[in-house]
């Protein structure tokens, strides 16, 4: 089996849907630390804390914020479920 090349990323909170695109790489704000999910990725399930997302595409880095959550990694997708979140151009300073 080929290791993918991109994965799908789906980020969601009860009230949107901020990210559904095909991204490279994605770090998210584990429990027990920030880790980094690339195409290929084993099976995992984690709980997120509040803290920074972010999600590259070629060279461009995007950023959000959550509030908690949970991640579910499957190879080649990456669904977020955020009881509240932002992307950062979205947030008004």
């Amino acid at each position: 089996m080929a290791i993918p090349s991109h994965i799908r990323l789906e980020f969601v909170t009860p009230e949107r849907a901020l990210v559904q695109e095909d991204v490279d790489e994605v770090e998210l704000p584990g429990e027990a630390g920030y880790f980094g999910v690339l195409p290929g990725h084993a099976p995992l399930l984690a709980a997120l804390k509040p803290g920074e997302v972010w999600y590259r595409k070629g060279g461009e880095r995007k950023f959000a914020f959550i509030g908690g959550g949970f991640a579910e990694v499957g190879g080649s997708r990456v669904s977020i479920l955020a009881p509240a979140a932002e992307r950062a151009e979205d947030i008004d300073k």
